[in-house]
């Protein structure tokens, strides 16, 4: 069987190496690869300036020192392969995007800190923009996480296509001998949602994996709703699958996911829905 190819992402901060502490404490049983990249970002520098290629060997000549000594620090804790990289890019969640796209991924691994409300409306924020964008699923890792276990897996569902998001979600929890938590959030129950119901309960029963349960929530506030649940079961992680936002979404940053990912009380697993 092929390593597991993790990518990490870090600008050399606290919370970045939280992240990488999580990381290598969660793929300690595992045979994985790790690749550690930092974003030189060149925003700001304008190209006509004439010292431009000097500015921008100082800034990859810095990031590869931090990333030689960062790598050091690393292979004294693990014997997994650990390969740096420093990139330029404009943006985190476009270079992210164009490395997956070149080269497989099994998982990015990345911090994540809770935005202004201001913030949230006007800039969005670096994880939640990697989520948006990448296609490979992104674990985004708040910053006093520890990772301990994954024993109880809260799995966010909109039930739009329950069968194929489980079949790609329980090979994660068979790796951990997580129990899935799967909740949907509804403001009221109609037929319809009975139907599902109904047929989600139908697929877990005869599903492989016995350590899966299903809740309806009925709540206004998706976001609000989820998170209450994730403390009432204890859960160590929240997984959601995520879809191309469109226009109005982008606009108005509607997606269910953003808002989940600012809250940050435990790690996020967000998956790309195809």
């Amino acid at each position: 069987m092929e390593p597991l190819k993790l990518v990490l992402l870090t600008d050399f901060s606290p919370l970045s190496k939280v992240a990488i502490q999580y990381a290598m404490k969660m793929a300690s049983k595992l045979e994985v690869e790790f690749t550690i990249i930092n974003v030189v970002r060149l925003d700001g520098v304008p190209k006509s300036n004439l010292k431009w290629k000097q500015i921008e060997r100082s800034l990859l000549m810095v990031a590869e020192e931090e990333g030689e000594k960062l790598v050091n620090e690393l292979k004294a804790k693990t014997n997994a392969p650990i390969v740096f990289k420093a990139i330029r890019a404009h943006t985190v969640a476009d270079m992210v995007t164009r490395y997956v796209e070149k080269n497989y991924t099994n998982l990015v691994i990345m911090g994540s800190q809770g935005a202004s409300q201001l913030k949230k409306t006007m800039l969005g924020g670096t994880t939640v923009a990697v989520i948006d964008s990448v296609h490979a699923p992104v674990l985004a890792i708040p910053r006093l996480a520890e990772f301990k276990s994954f024993k109880r897996v809260v799995y966010s569902s909109d039930l739009k296509d329950p069968k194929k998001e489980l079949e790609i979600l329980i090979p994660f929890a068979q790796i951990f001998d997580s129990r899935i938590h799967m909740v949907h959030v509804v403001p009221a129950i109609d037929m319809q949602v009975e139907e599902q119901r109904k047929s989600v309960e139908a697929l877990i029963q005869n599903s492989s994996y016995s350590k899966i349960d299903f809740k309806l929530l009925i709540n206004d506030d998706v976001p609000g709703a989820i998170d209450n649940y994730i403390k009432e079961v204890k859960a160590d992680l929240l997984t959601t699958f995520t879809h191309e936002l469109n226009l109005f979404e982008k606009l108005f940053r509607l997606s269910v996911t953003r808002k989940l990912a600012y809250r940050g009380s435990i790690p996020l697993l967000a998956f790309k829905r195809k």
